[in-house]
């Protein structure tokens, strides 16, 4: 019997659950019903900022994720001298955010030591490459310049595993998001042109993609169009069929109560002060009318990635008298990510809900998955007018309330966004109707027959 085919992913979001692990798991489920076994190094030791280097997985981390991957990591580049924490650090300020900006000749020397770490760590990634016996590559965000030393190391460990394995294109390289639209208006990458990042290059073994035209022309110019690059969309499930948990009458909510389901990363980007505070003006209207119903928040996160955020998101709740329409489940997985039935998923909170919030920050998000999801699961959906959200989802026609936003007004929803929401959630007939156009344009648009593009996946 032949031996199954083997994929590696490698993902720089040092992050176990976030939206770049669950389009990887997405993949990987298709990748498993051809025999092709899945392996997942989560980018701990990549990239630093998440406070994760050197730090073992935990159970409750990975508990999703072993049942699609089996996890691994690089571990031995920490071996590698200087691939310290301190001075990945200190080589990303200086030539990447140039914060200071370095002398000439002190840049010149920093650039032959990232060039002799890079050949010291690709030696490694090449080792543990030939030794799982790998067949295929997925990068999940290699071009972002948050550690440029392994990304030199993986073009030259790519270089030489497929020149060994005289393979074919066996690298699926996908960047989900891109120095221009990642936190650009804080400066977290520093100014164009980042002289010091290190540019797609052509390879015959590699296939680049990113999440929409906009953002693969604008990277293909960066790179002097050097190299091909191709757009591969995050898709969704449209036909789920699973029996679902009563949410509504678990947490004792009457059948005229509404729900806006918020289920994203609990970081400051995401901006759930927004969904507060609407959901504070909603009730407030709602208490003024004298109506009998109420509003609720239901959000999934996971409270461990900043712990101070949260804290200022529960002091915001209680400040203002919102802690009983709240319902905070934590870290919550999808469907496809969940092996114990008896626990609540992302779907649950969906199929509960009447409408789905995405009101996060101008620059942050170049794809936005929770508008298709709700898409997908027939709700409607609240999203801010986002840099890329017209890219994406409004140019097809995708219909939901949307708050206008941009690089210099990113603040909370105004009046006349609240009261279109609060109109919207009155309105079931329309919301159904709404909720209907968007699910039939998304099942040809979104829909994950996509992957059968991927590795000859059918």
């Amino acid at each position: 019997m032949d031996r199954p085919r083997k994929a590696l992913f490698i993902s720089f979001d040092a992050v176990a659950l976030s939206g770049i692990t669950v389009e990887a798991t997405k993949i990987a489920i298709r990748l498993c019903k051809e025999n092709i076994r899945c392996y997942l190094d989560l980018g701990y030791d990549i990239k630093i900022d998440k406070g994760n280097f050197g730090r073992a997985y935990s159970r409750e981390e990975t508990s999703a994720l072993c049942h699609h991957f089996t996890l691994v990591r690089h571990d031995a580049i920490r071996q590698v001298a200087g691939y310290t924490p301190d001075n990945l650090k200190y080589l990303h300020d200086r030539l990447i955010t140039r914060s200071p900006p370095a002398h000439s000749m002190t840049e010149k020397k920093l650039l032959a030591e990232t060039k002799k770490m890079a050949n010291a760590v690709a030696d490694k990634l090449w080792q543990k490459w030939t030794e799982l016996d790998i067949d295929y590559l997925i990068i999940e965000n290699g071009t972002l310049p948050d550690n440029i030393i392994f990304t030199r190391a993986l073009y030259l460990a790519i270089a030489r595993y497929g020149k060994d394995k005289q393979a074919g294109r066996f690298v699926l390289w996908r960047d989900h998001d891109l120095m221009w639209n990642s936190e650009s208006t804080s400066s977290r990458y520093g100014a164009a042109p980042w002289p010091h990042a290190v540019k797609p290059r052509p390879s015959p073994y590699i296939t680049y993609v990113t999440l929409n035209q906009a953002l693969a022309a604008r990277l293909s110019a960066w790179c002097q169009h050097q190299a091909e690059i191709g757009v591969l969309r995050n898709t969704y499930c449209f036909d789920s069929g699973r029996p679902r948990k009563p949410l509504r009458q678990l947490y004792q909510l009457q059948p005229q109560d509404k729900i806006i389901a918020r289920t994203t990363r609990l970081i400051p980007a995401k901006r759930l002060d927004r969904d507060i505070y609407l959901l504070h003006a909603l009730n407030r209207a709602l208490i003024d009318r004298h109506q009998p119903y109420r509003v609720y928040l239901m959000i999934a996160g996971d409270p461990r990635e900043d712990p101070e955020h949260v804290a200022t998101l529960m002091q915001l709740i209680s400040a203002l008298k919102l802690t009983p329409y709240v319902i905070f489940f934590g870290a919550v997985n999808h469907d496809f990510m969940e092996q114990h039935a008896d626990a609540i998923t992302i779907q649950d909170i969906y199929e509960a809900c009447d409408l789905v919030s995405f009101l996060t920050a101008w620059d942050y998000d170049s794809y936005g998955n929770p508008v298709g999801e709700a898409i997908s699961h027939q709700r409607c959906y609240i999203a801010t007018r986002y840099e890329y959200y017209h890219e994406v989802y409004g140019q097809y026609g995708f219909e939901g309330e949307l708050m206008d936003i941009s690089a210099e007004n990113d603040n909370l929803p105004d009046a006349d966004f609240i009261q279109r929401v609060a109109a919207l959630l009155e309105d079931d007939a329309r919301r159904a109707a709404i909720a209907a156009r968007n699910y039939q344009k998304g099942k040809s648009l979104l829909s994950d027959d996509i992957f059968r593009q991927i590795f000859h996946v059918s």
